[in-house]
């Protein structure tokens, strides 16, 4: 049987009454990207610091590619972090920083000569070779970065933690940033644990993510169930760029549900008629035109963003966002038709809980 990078068995943490981590069972597999997502005070920090060491668990065991490390000090864990503010040492150029973790031979057993190759080589993984006499002051937000990506590459731990790499950087660069972080993990091929609170990173680059909310895990899954497949009203309304269409409805039973005037066939059970419920519609799911779950209203705002728009549409009193595709889009004030397939809407109960 494979071994786990990674194993949480029911862990929390609590700081006094405050409960930051609430039974945590969660396993990170060999070689996987493995985001944490949610939004600020979730419990994702907490988490990377309890596998880094810098915090302890309040109960439950933590496990390293098999090894109990709950009474491990940080520096035996096997594991390199990566922090959101770089922590370079503003004193060393780019060279000595990356090597630091090895320059005590005492503690690696490495000649000077093997240390400068596995510094260089670290080097040119995250393309910063071309830098290495300068110091972090004369480096760009990208390159600093680098820096400390390399710095945790030498070390060539089992596991890597990034506490929020990217959140310092503009939108360009961390789009560039998100690529390179692609590559990095494909060059080493180990185990990334990856904390944000942008569902666009967590989509883009990992293998499979947990969506978390006040320390409780909502949804465990790869990109693509938990943005199909939204397991709960938190996960439908946090994860998605453009935020779900979350509205208020009552069943008819059957298949099919009831806003206002319209109705909508879906292909979830629906509970008997009358029962309260939320729909959930994701506006780059509705098309323009159609009759099957049509819907007709008012165009209230139109928000152009280049390749295509956002539509708010006036159904009666709901408000939908629908993206039209495309550079030729409805205008404010005009009627428009759209429609959605029963198998893209999303019914969740009373209890905000997905129906099957």
């Amino acid at each position: 049987m494979a071994t786990h990078s990674i194993e949480f068995r029911a862990v929390t943490k609590s700081y006094d009454a405050f409960h930051a981590i609430k039974s945590l069972d969660l396993t990170v597999e060999e070689g996987e990207f493995f985001a944490l997502l949610g939004p600020s005070g979730c419990g994702k920090s907490t988490i990377l610091k309890m596998i880094a060491g810098i915090e302890d668990p309040t109960a439950g065991e933590i496990y390293v590619n098999g090894r109990l490390v709950n009474y491990e000090l940080p520096r035996n864990r096997d594991v390199a972090m990566v922090f959101q503010n770089y922590a370079l040492y503003p004193h060393m150029d780019v060279a000595r920083n990356i090597a630091y973790p090895l320059t005590t031979s005492a503690i690696r057993g490495l000649s000077r000569q093997e240390i400068q190759d596995r510094m260089r080589k670290a080097a040119d993984i995250v393309h910063i070779a071309d830098q290495l006499t300068k110091y972090p002051a004369a480096l760009s937000g990208g390159q600093r970065q680098r820096v400390a990506l390399a710095r945790a590459i030498i070390r060539d731990p089992a596991v890597f933690l990034m506490d929020e790499p990217l959140s310092n950087l503009d939108a360009l660069l961390r789009e560039s940033m998100r690529y390179q972080l692609i590559e990095l993990h494909r060059a080493v091929g180990k185990a990334m644990v990856y904390v944000t609170h942008d569902q666009l990173e967590a989509m883009t680059m990992s293998n499979r993510m947990v969506v978390l909310n006040a320390g409780e895990v909502q949804q465990i899954g790869t990109p693509e169930d938990i943005f199909q497949v939204p397991a709960n009203l938190f996960v439908a309304g946090f994860v998605g760029q453009i935020r779900m269409n979350l509205i208020e409805a009552s069943s008819l039973g059957g298949g099919r549900v009831k806003f206002g005037e319209t109705e909508l066939a879906t292909e979830s059970d629906t509970g008997p008629a009358g029962m309260p419920l939320t729909v959930g519609i994701r506006p780059t799911d509705v098309m323009i035109g159609g009759s099957e779950n049509a819907m007709t209203g008012q165009v209230d705002i139109v928000e152009f963003t280049g390749a295509d728009a956002i539509l708010t549409l006036a159904i009666g009193e709901v408000k939908v966002n629908v993206r039209q595709v495309g550079r030729k889009h409805a205008r404010e004030g005009e009627t428009a038709t759209v429609s959605i397939e029963p198998s893209l809407v999303h019914v969740f109960d009373a209890n905000g809980q997905r129906m099957k």
